[in-house]
Parts: C-alpha cells; structure tokens; sequence
C-alpha cells in the first residue's frame, strides 16, 4: 500500500470502528438492549438514553482527548513515554478530590459535582506550582519534567496521608476515585468536560504544525521561526485545562495516552501531527469505550473501575515501549 493511501484508509477504519462502538456498546449490559426492546420498553429506553449513551460519549471524548494531549507532551518534551500525568496533573487532581471527601464536603454546582471541581482546581493548582518551580531557571523541557516528578510525589505523599487518617469509609471512597471511571456520567458532566476539551482542540488545532518542529529540538525550532518558550507555555497550559476537565469527571484514567498514540504511531509512522492527533482521537475514544463496556460487564452486577481496566492492559504495552527506540518512535 502506498505511503499516500495508508492514513487514509487507516483513517477511514479508525472512523468506522469509532462509530461501530458507539453505535453497539450503550446496547449491551447486564440487560441486552435491542432496537425492539427500545421502541417497546420505557424503563429500557431510559437506561439507554438517559445512563448508557453519556457514559459512552464521555468515554469517546475523555479517551480521546487523553490520546492527543499525550501526543502533544510525547512531541513538546520529545519523550515516547511522557504523558499528560507526567507534570503531576493528575496527582494534583487527585489530592484536590481526596482533600474534598476528607473534608465531606458534598453538592454540586452546575450539574457538577464539589468532589469533580476541587479535583479540577488541583490539577490546575499543580500546574501553577510547576510554573513557579521551572521558571526559576531557564525553562526547557529537563527542567519542567523535573518539575512534574517533585509535585507528583509531594502530592502522592499527602494523598497517603488522607488515606492514614481518613478513616475506612473515607479512604475507601478516595481510591475509587483514584482509580477512574465513567460511572455516573451524564449529559451535564459531558457538557462540563468539553468546554475546555473544546478550547484544547481548537487552539492545538491552530498550533499543531509547532510540535513538528519541537520534535527537532530546541534550537531547530527556534531557527525555523518557532517561539519555543511561548510555544511551551501555551501548549502545557490548554493540555493541563483538558486534563484537568478529563480528570475532574473521570478520574485519573492511566495508559490511554501512551497506547493510543503510539499505536497510531506503528500504523502510520512518519505521519505529520495533526493528521496523528485524529486518529489517536478515534482510537483512544474507541479504546475506552470498549474497555467501559468490558468493566460494567465482565463481573455482573458488580462493575469494575475502568481504570484497572486499562491498567491490566497498558501495562504490558507500556513495557514494551521501554524496549523500543525512542527514535523508532518517534518517526
């Protein structure tokens, strides 16, 4: 097949494939949900409508937005195994959610829940951190990468904490959410989720040539006519509002970032990013659609966390990634 027609048809696959889950998934569950039983059942069709259908388009639109923002670090740091989690992001989320349930604080505001937005200003919390950490020195990628470890653990430290003295019932509470999962989705939380999932897309949309050049380095882009310290600053600011919406919703869902992109990567090798953000679009979706569908079914009635789903299967991928060439993986 030739260079010109592979993505295409990789494309068009990954488009197919994308629709086939979205439109058989939402049917199946503990209760098979056929065309008929739609039309016929009320209780059925509130399930499908009102349960199953926002569970899966917040998977479609978290998985997806997971694939590409690790393919903006995977370029912006030139790392094959950085992800969107790799700047503490999700630590912060993490410790923002544990500190809210600690302190029991319940409600919502605007269709969202406290729990989600202490989560979603700890993710932006540990960014700001960072930023203040990196730029007091010279910013380059050693630095903020640096920078993402120490607040991670800082964060995993004081997560361990509330675990300690949290209590059973409450510590119980904070790793399942930790864990991730699309349990509980609804439209309101969609609608939450993709406000700045939208902004992401649209502004990494504009920029996404840039990351062909960051990934020559520094000092190349800069002599192409990139502004690599804005560029940098832009970048990982719009990527940590998408994680911090994903995360806020969904939890910290792990691997989705580095499967998808670099499966996309092995299919089309040498393909320009904007093209590659698409596909790992659709894969990433796909790929968290169908392991949702597998955690809520494979141990009825009970459902299993997504996030041990996509564990049980990244790791091993994510394994042989370190194996890998990073130049290989990043053609």
């Amino acid at each position: 097949m030739s260079s010109v027609k592979r993505p295409l048809v990789v494309l068009i696959s990954l488009a197919a494939l994308t629709s086939a889950a979205l439109l058989i998934c939402p049917m199946i569950g503990i209760t098979l949900i056929t065309p008929q039983k739609l039309l016929t059942d009320e209780n059925l069709g509130f399930v499908f409508w009102s349960i199953r259908v926002p569970r899966v388009l917040v998977a479609l639109f978290a998985g997806g937005g997971l694939a590409v923002t690790g393919i903006v670090y995977q370029a912006l740091f030139r790392n094959p195994l950085a992800d969107p989690y790799t700047l503490g992001i999700s630590s912060g989320a993490s410790l923002g959610a544990a500190l809210c349930i600690i302190a029991g604080v319940g409600g919502s505001v605007a269709g969202m829940s406290i729990v989600s937005l202490c989560a979603f200003a700890g993710a932006l919390g540990s960014i700001v951190i960072i930023y203040c950490l990196a730029f007091t020195r010279e910013s380059n990628s050693s630095t903020l990468l640096l920078a993402g470890v120490i607040v991670a653990t800082i964060c995993s430290g004081f997560i361990m904490f509330l675990h300690t003295v949290g209590g059973v019932h409450k510590s119980f509470q904070i790793i399942q959410w930790v864990i991730g999962s699309v349990d509980g989705a609804s439209y309101s939380l969609l609608v939450c989720m993709l406000v700045p999932l939208i902004l992401f897309f649209a502004v990494a949309g504009v920029l996404m040539p840039q990351l062909d050049q960051f990934l020559a380095g520094d000092s190349i882009a800069h002599s192409r006519g990139v502004n690599v310290k804005t560029g940098r600053i832009v970048f990982i600011t719009i990527t940590a509002l998408a994680v911090g919406g994903i995360v806020a919703v969904c939890g910290p869902i792990g691997f989705i970032s580095i499967i998808a992109p670099h499966a996309c990567r092995m299919l089309i090798p040498g393909v320009r990013h904007r093209l590659l953000a698409l596909c790992s679009f659709l894969l990433g979706g796909t790929f968290l659609i169908v392991a949702d569908t597998v955690a809520r079914t494979i141990a009825p009635p009970s459902e299993i966390p997504v996030g041990i789903v996509t564990a049980l299967l990244g790791g091993p991928f994510f394994l042989l990634l370190l194996f890998r060439k990073k130049s290989r993986l990043l053609m």
